[in-house]
């Protein structure tokens, strides 16, 4: 099993915050399932301190990457658009982290609720439950 911790899951890793959270985080890390994509990469470096973007590049975007693609930003697009005729406001940055996961047939590791949300308009979508 492949698995994409989204940005509020390595947030609370990197910060030692919730032991579950850290310890779930080390096996996966430990088996070499964890992936990263894009979008989370960017969000950890905008809030990273100039002098920590440099260590945080190197430790985790040396993980695998779920890559987006031309047609997985087409999907973005759709599913974007599905949700918002729906009357439902999800960020983008959401659904292209979603759509990531997808992509890399990977579990997506989440507390945001915005994802149960995204999967009505993305049922391909996989939710990580430790």
């Amino acid at each position: 099993m492949k698995l994409l911790p989204d940005t509020s899951i390595w947030v609370d890793y990197l910060r030692d915050g919730n032991a579950t959270t850290v310890g779930e985080m080390e096996r996966h890390l430990e088996r070499e399932s964890v992936m990263i994509c894009g979008p989370v990469i960017a969000e950890l470096l905008a809030g990273a301190s100039p002098d920590g973007q440099d260590e945080l590049w190197l430790s985790i975007g040396s993980l695998p990457w779920a890559p987006i693609d031309q047609p997985g930003w087409r999907r973005i697009g759709q599913v974007a658009g599905e949700l918002r005729r729906a009357g439902t406001s999800v960020p983008f940055t959401d659904v292209a982290i979603a759509v990531a996961a997808t992509v890399a047939e990977a579990e997506l590791w989440t507390r945001d609720r915005d994802f149960e949300q995204i999967r009505t308009a993305l049922p391909s979508l996989e939710l990580h439950r430790p």
